[in-house]
């Protein structure tokens, strides 16, 4: 696959970029398992010469509408380019200190943060960086944030680390925090609230041409029998410590709710956004299980539970777009589809100048363990 995208903005020189398919390997098996189902919410991230995913979730003993549980996972597992060349996947024989999914990442120059997340008992509120040297992982623990948060999205500007909306025991969040990493005695600092709470959304940091500012894309939240599908975007100026919105995701002309895809900064003046959840099988799920609570007829609430398993059984899959925003312009660009399956709760983060996307969930209940590449090319 090859698109190119120039850029909108007024400038002597206009950013061109252009992305190619990169092959990678799947993520293999955990050691005594046959079968590497993928893992959805891992930490996930780049450091130095290694890739590293880490926990996350899946379903392996059935589907969750039909009585799977939810299975939280410890493994760490680390992908290399050897000297060939090539890339080969490796499990660590360090763990996460306990199974966890959920949290938000970043990659950094001194490892690969995970903050918050979830375990099977709720969300929880540890941060962490991972820095991988010579094949090992070293884990250091950093401030917790105010309140345990699951699902949220973070950014870096310069050193500091910006941690956006979420899930709380309570649900969706307008909590915003940072953590200076230069001084992260001080701990984490309550910011401003975002306009709206949500969870699952893209969070990024780019240069809006003033400043580098923190984007919030999409989410979701849920204030009524079935959630909202946001397609919001929202900038947080450092400088003003304000947030002001920046329209709406457009797609084909239309405003398009996104909710859990990934995304990254690229370039200047852009930020991809790769994937993600529009939210009509999920509403349409969510309505069917009030239906389902809802009726006393043990005929009716059979056939609603059979319409549920038949639709989420034939779920197609997640957007494929792949949607490039220009912070300067404000504008929306498709640049192309995602080939093959398409995956949400997972992160994207650039290494080596390829953008990766592992793993994560491409069918409610399904995930994979594929992992998506592509090379960035950016002219100017």
């Amino acid at each position: 696959m090859v698109a190119v995208l120039q850029n909108a903005c007024v400038s002597t020189s206009p950013e061109k970029l252009t992305l190619k398919s990169v092959s990678f390997p799947e993520l293999p098996p955990a050691l005594g398992d046959s079968v590497q189902p993928g893992l959805a919410g891992p930490v996930a991230g780049a450091h130095g010469n290694f890739v590293l995913l880490a926990g996350g979730a899946n379903f392996e003993n059935g589907l969750p509408w039909r009585g799977g549980q939810k299975k939280y996972h410890d493994e760490i597992f680390l992908m290399e380019k050897t000297a060939s060349g090539k890339f080969d996947w490796k499990q660590s024989t360090e763990r996460l200190p306990f199974p966890m999914a959920y949290p938000a990442c970043l990659s950094t120059e001194n490892g690969v943060l995970a903050i918050g997340g979830e375990t099977e008992k709720g969300p929880i509120a540890d941060v962490s960086l991972f820095s991988c040297q010579n094949g090992s992982v070293k884990r250091t623990n950093l401030p917790v944030l105010p309140v345990a948060t699951s699902s949220a999205g973070a950014a870096f500007v310069d050193s500091t680390v910006f941690v956006a909306g979420g899930l709380t025991s309570e649900g969706a969040t307008s909590a915003f925090y940072s953590l200076d990493l230069n001084q992260p005695e001080k701990g984490w600092r309550v910011l401003p609230e975002m306009p709206v709470e949500l969870s699952h959304a893209v969070v990024d940091s780019q240069s809006d041409s003033t400043e580098t500012c923190v984007y919030v894309i999409g989410g979701r939240n849920k204030t009524s029998e079935v959630s909202t599908f946001l397609s919001s975007v929202w900038k947080y100026q450092p400088s003003k410590q304000k947030w002001t919105n920046e329209g709406d995701i457009i797609s084909g002309g239309k405003s398009l709710g996104l909710s859990a895809g990934t995304g990254v900064a690229v370039g200047e003046e852009h930020i991809l956004l790769l994937g993600g959840d529009p939210g009509i099988f999920f509403n349409r799920t969510e309505r069917l299980n009030n239906a389902i609570e809802k009726t006393s007829e043990e005929d009716e609430k059979q056939k609603l539970w059979q319409e549920k398993d038949e639709m989420l059984s034939n779920h197609p899959g997640f957007s494929k777009d792949i949607l490039a925003f220009n912070t300067c312009s404000k504008t929306w660009v498709k640049m192309d589809l995602i080939s093959g399956e398409s995956p949400v709760t997972t992160t994207a983060f650039v290494w080596n100048g390829a953008i990766v996307i592992p793993s994560g969930e491409v069918r409610p209940g399904i995930r994979t363990p594929k992992v998506i590449g592509y090379n960035i090319e950016i002219e100017k």
